[in-house]
């Protein structure tokens, strides 16, 4: 079984079918990356999962797909996450080492216009089993991986610049305000 298999076994036990008739990829550097709509796995969410980033392992510092849970779902928003992975693998750092990718003003201005969002953060794919997070690969002793991406607020990347990821998580929890929902205010 191959990488893409894996991940697509991984993502089908966890969420469920994908969307068949919902079709978005992009190309880096010849390679073509798929974005996959599990549109079931959470109540009124779409599930943006991609297929293809672990063919950039040596970039990304690990063998990882990302998805992507979000409120709405239409071209504006698969540019969005398109853009940020694509911006990720330009940048040429691993995931570890990012926290946050501040682009989507210049990359896809409608986008930031519309939602007030401007950055694409990382974190442990919270609203899933810890067991999703990792997954078994046959062919090696090594774990694949999966995070999870969601959208940031001018004033909220101004505050993980001055207090850190932590302090902005605990503003989440205690204003109880859900991430993914791309209408949600600025925490901040």
């Amino acid at each position: 079984m191959n990488l893409g298999e894996a991940y697509l076994d991984h993502y089908e036990r966890y969420l469920g079918s994908f969307a068949s008739d919902f079709h978005a990829r992009f190309e880096h550097e010849g390679v073509t990356v798929q974005l996959l709509d599990f549109a079931g796995a959470m109540q009124d969410t779409h599930v943006l999962a991609s297929l293809g980033l672990t063919h950039y392992q040596d970039v990304l510092g690990e063998v990882v797909e990302v998805i992507v849970p979000v409120s709405e779902l239409d071209d504006v928003v698969v540019n969005a996450v398109a853009a940020s992975l694509t911006f990720l693998l330009n940048l040429r750092v691993t995931v570890p080492e990012v926290s946050y990718l501040r682009h989507l003003h210049r990359s896809v201005p409608e986008f930031a216009e519309r939602y007030g969002k401007v950055a694409f953060a990382f974190t442990e794919p919270y609203p899933f089993p810890d067991s999703f997070a990792q997954l078994a690969l046959s062919k090696s002793a090594s774990v694949g991986k999966v995070r999870m991406g969601f959208f940031l607020s001018e004033a909220e990347v101004r505050m993980v610049e001055r207090e850190g990821f932590d302090v902005l998580s605990t503003l989440f929890e205690e204003q109880q305000v859900d991430a993914i929902d791309l209408q949600r205010p600025s925490v901040v």
